[in-house]
């Protein structure tokens, strides 16, 4: 009986651990998209020239800015290479090393 009951705390833990990893996740992402919308609309473009100016697809990009996709570290570089926004700042929120034209407009 106790090992019934130890068994169904643990996993009673384990779904709510796993819950708020996925909110925790949800949360990031929709951050990183809230800040690349940012760096797009500080360069004045719509997302189908941003992402093409970058070499993506505009519906690759757009799952990224919609957080319905995971920011990949290659679509990152591309964005870094092109924009000059930092991956701390995509990934982290991070501004020190952001070139100073884009960090004082956030």
């Amino acid at each position: 009986m106790l090992y019934a009951n130890c068994a169904a705390i643990l996993s009673e833990t384990a779904v709510e651990l796993s819950v708020q990893m996925l909110q925790e996740m949800e949360d990031r992402r929709e951050a990183v998209a809230a800040r690349l919308v940012r760096i797009r609309e500080i360069h004045g473009l719509d997302k189908k020239t941003f992402a093409e100016r970058a070499g993506m697809t505009p519906q690759t990009y757009g799952a990224f800015e919609n957080a319905t996709r995971d920011l990949s570290l290659e679509a990152a570089k591309k964005l870094r290479k092109t924009y000059g926004v930092t991956l701390e700042f995509m990934y982290f929120g991070k501004i020190e090393d952001l070139p100073h034209r884009i960090a004082t407009q956030l």
